[in-house]
């Protein structure tokens, strides 16, 4: 078994959400056009061409057209649209 599969596992056992595990959110890309976040603490900003969120240790924007939030929750945030720029700070 993997690495990642044992970690995972171990995790979803604990019945604590994955950003407890970490002091850092993970960012999955697909493209320009899907962003995955695990560990987001919450929203900062939100427009269909700029989304903001709090990743604890910093911010990050997304910019782009037709932005949309398809999940939030503790354990898993995804942004669709059409990604130009990703800015942290």
């Amino acid at each position: 078994m993997k690495k990642d599969k044992l970690i995972s596992q171990f995790i979803q056992s604990s019945g604590l959400p994955k950003s407890a595990f970490n002091g850092y959110a993970k960012i999955d890309l697909t493209g320009n056009e899907e962003a995955d976040i695990d560990g987001c603490k919450g929203i900062i900003e939100y427009s269909k061409d700029k989304i903001t969120l709090d990743l604890g240790n910093c911010c990050a924007s997304f910019c782009g057209d037709a932005l949309e939030m398809q999940n939030f929750d503790d354990e898993r945030t995804v942004i669709h649209g059409k990604f130009l720029s990703i800015e942290f700070s």
